[in-house]
Order: C-alpha cells, then structure tokens, then sequence
C-alpha cells in the first residue's frame, strides 16, 4: 500500500480532489506530515539543525510543526557579496543547506554568472525556481523532477476547477511572459499552453529567456537610487536601458492586442502577471473591445501581486469585468507553494489535500487552528508534496481562514478572500524565527 503522502499526490487525478471528508484527510495529512518529516530531516541540512535545536524528534501533532516552519525569508537568506565575487561554490553551498540537494551533485567548474550557476543546478535534475526579486534578492526554491511533474499534473486536471476544463488543444495562445527561465509561472505558462493552446498558435510576449541576472541588477540599482546612493552614470546608463526595453516590449504588447482584437470571436488562451494583464486590457478597450466580449471558451490565468507598476485599488474588478463570460481560473497561491488554494463558486480558496494550513499568530510563534470556524492570523504551512525542499513554510500574509464548511458544500478549510501582506497593512513584517533561520544559515555556509 503507498505511503500517506503518495496517497494525497494521488488525490489530483482521482476527479474529487477538494472533497476529501474533512476527518479521514486530517489523519491522513498528519501520517504524511510525519513522512516528510523524517524523509527531509535526513536531506535538508538546515531542517536537521532546526529539529536538533528545537529538540522535534517527531510529528506526533501539527504544534510540532510550527518550531520547524521556515521564514518566506530563509530561501533568500544568501549573502548577495557571494553573487557579486562570483563565489558559485559558496552560493552552491547554501542552496543545499535548503534545499534536498548534495553538493557533489552538480558542477560549477567555469560558472560565470549567476544565469549559469542556475542552469548548472537544473542540468543537475533539480529546477531552482525563484521570485520576483523587487528588493534586490530574489529566492532560490528547489524542485526535484518529482515535483515540477506533478505541477504539471495539478494543471492538466484542477485548471478552472470546480469545472476543470478537458485537456484539449484548441485555444489560440497568447503568453505575456518571455520565452523561458526560472520562474513557476513561466513554466507554468508554457505548460498551459502545451495542454490547452493549438501546436503551433502560442505568440510570446518576448523570445528573449528572463536573466536571473538582469532582474537582480535591476532591482539592486532601483534600491539605490532611492536611498541616493547611485551614480549619475550609472542611473543614466539604466533609464536608457529600462526606455529601451519599453519601447520593444510595448511594441510587442501592441501585435499582441492587435492580434487578439482580429480573434477576438475564437476560443483563445490569455497567460500573463496582473500588471500585464492590466496594460493589455486597457490596450483592448482602447481598440474598442468591449467588457464581456471574448469568446466564452477562452481561458485566462493572471497572478501576482502589484509589484513593479501601481495599479488602481479596484484592477481586480476590472479584470473580472473584461474577462466576464470567459473561463478565468481564480486562485490564492505562491511560488512556494505547489498549485495554489482554488477558488469555489462561493469565491473563497480551497486549500488543496497536499497543503496541511498552519494559522499563526503575527509573530508566527503559536498555531491558532480551531476545530472548526473562521480564525484570522499569519498563513503557514506544510506542504507534503515536495520532495526538492522542506515544504513547511511562514509567509508574510494575513489571512482569514474558515475551518467550517463552506458554502458551496464543501469541507474546509478555505481562505477567505480578504488576503492582505502584513507589510501594507502599517506594521513591520517580522517574524520571530527569521533572524534565528538566517543565522544558522550563515554558519553552515562559512
């Protein structure tokens, strides 16, 4: 008989993914819990080190996860001098602190960018996504072929769910993200367009791969502008740069909508990040395409938070208003996350089998999961899918979470849709054991 864990991966193809009888899933989450655990403990150096320090030997109940949970911080915890000095081999090092990763595994022997030693790693079997990266570090998030197949998996079968559509390839494809690089939802992206676009009829918003190093250098010269530290030179020399990039992506957004506006009658796929989603609708409505107009077998997936443009407060709603009639999936998730939480007809997200929630209060120091109910405080988690990282996770959110049924019939639990970052909402964003994760993390790495 398969382990508890391989038996909530297999709860994606079996057509009732998010109708598990709440009581049978929650023995069957903490059997999992205690698997990973045990078979992360012994792959993940600094998980070994937190269980020692905190003295978890084993997960007899989910308050024995909540000292073992990393920081959303922990997977950029690298110093950045190591990326500057090209010290590859001490990056190398810290990534398999965190990560399911042995460093005789992969070959760093000429690296010469930050670009190369991520290839390097995925030549190696693992897939090191990463994060967008605003303030100047980006996280490095270790996927083991295992995981990014059943990404792969959640996709074909839970896309648009609760009325998954069938694997057909029948949409024209519009993409508006580059070619390829180290982000999930590039990935994610492309795999969308394999399963759901006609071979042949995807149009990238760029041919060009995203350079981990260009959106690191980016975000680094953006921050010192603001503190007034940069050059003169040095800013000149990027909003040449940046006006450049604009003008060819803008250019290239424009064939996109003109595109789109002459098919607008047949069934299409739309994939793209809030921000450019926004800049493409109003492009649309500027062309005279009207709200609700779109073919009604047209997908469209958008994500992300609002970073890097300032969109209105109610950009959602506009979204939906565009996109009114078509199929859109709806869902609350992260890169750290495999999937996301999807969204029932009720509007609230559903945590997936494989997503144990963990409710923490601010300093994410104390679980406050009721038995039943709606309980507000910091999202964590563990997720018992991954086998290229320690899925146990405290992210900067503060959610609403509603251990109930839910309206739609369901069992719980459900995110409920006010989601907010405790950074926006005045305070600071600390969490208690994210100094302490940091710290371990550089003495493992010297």
């Amino acid at each position: 008989m398969p382990g508890a864990r391989e038996q909530i991966r297999s709860l994606v193809l079996s057509g009732d993914t998010f109708d598990q009888p709440a009581h049978e899933l929650k023995e069957l989450q903490l059997e999992a819990a205690r698997e990973t655990f045990t078979a992360h403990r012994e792959r993940v150096p600094l998980l070994r080190t937190r269980a020692a320090e905190t003295g978890v030997e084993e997960v007899t109940g989910l308050d024995d996860l909540v000292p073992l949970l990393f920081s959303h911080t922990s997977y950029k915890s690298y110093p950045v001098s190591l990326i500057t000095a090209g010290r590859w081999d001490r990056l190398l090092r810290w990534y398999t602190t965190v990560s399911a990763v042995e460093p005789g595994d992969v070959d760093m022997d000429g690296v010469r960018d930050i670009d190369e030693w991520t290839d390097r790693i995925t030549a190696a079997g693992h897939r090191p996504y990463i994060t967008s990266g605003t303030s100047g570090k980006v996280s490095f998030l270790n996927c083991a072929a295992g995981d990014l197949s059943f990404l792969h998996d959640i996709l074909e079968h839970l896309t648009c769910w609760p009325d998954p559509l069938p694997a057909k390839p029948t949409r024209r494809g519009y993409l508006l993200a580059p070619a390829s690089g180290p982000m999930r939802s590039i990935d994610g992206f492309r795999w969308h367009a394999d399963v759901f676009a006609q071979p042949g009829e995807t149009r990238l918003l760029t041919e060009d791969p995203m350079r981990v190093s260009e959106l690191m250098s980016s975000a680094l010269l953006r921050r010192r502008i603001a503190e007034g530290t940069a050059t003169p030179q040095e800013i000149s020399s990027y909003e040449n740069a940046s006006g450049s990039r604009e003008r060819e992506l803008g250019a290239a957004m424009a064939e996109i909508v003109d595109d789109i506006a002459a098919h607008r009658d047949e069934p299409l796929l739309i994939a793209g990040m809030n921000n450019q989603q926004f800049t493409l609708i109003e492009a649309l409505r500027a062309r005279g395409v009207a709200d609700g107009s779109l073919h009604p077998d047209t997908l469209v997936l958008s994500g992300g938070g609002n970073k890097g443009r300032a969109l209105p407060d109610d950009y959602q709603q506009q979204l939906a208003a565009f996109y009114d009639g078509v199929r859109r999936v709806r869902s609350y998730g992260m890169t750290e996350l495999q999937g996301s939480c999807l969204a029932c007809e009720q509007g609230n997200y559903h945590v997936p089998p494989w997503v144990i929630p963990l409710v923490l209060d601010e300093p994410g120091e104390k679980l406050l999961n009721p038995e039943h109910g709606v309980v507000e405080g910091r999202f964590a988690f563990l997720d018992v899918s991954l086998e290229g990282r320690w899925g146990g996770l405290i992210s900067g959110d503060r959610v609403f979470v509603d251990f109930s049924p839910c309206a739609c019939g369901r069992p719980g639990p459900a995110v409920l849709p006010d989601i907010r970052r405790y950074g926006d909402l005045g305070g600071d964003d600390k969490i208690t054991c994210a100094a302490t994760l940091d710290s371990y993390v550089r003495g493992m790495i010297h």
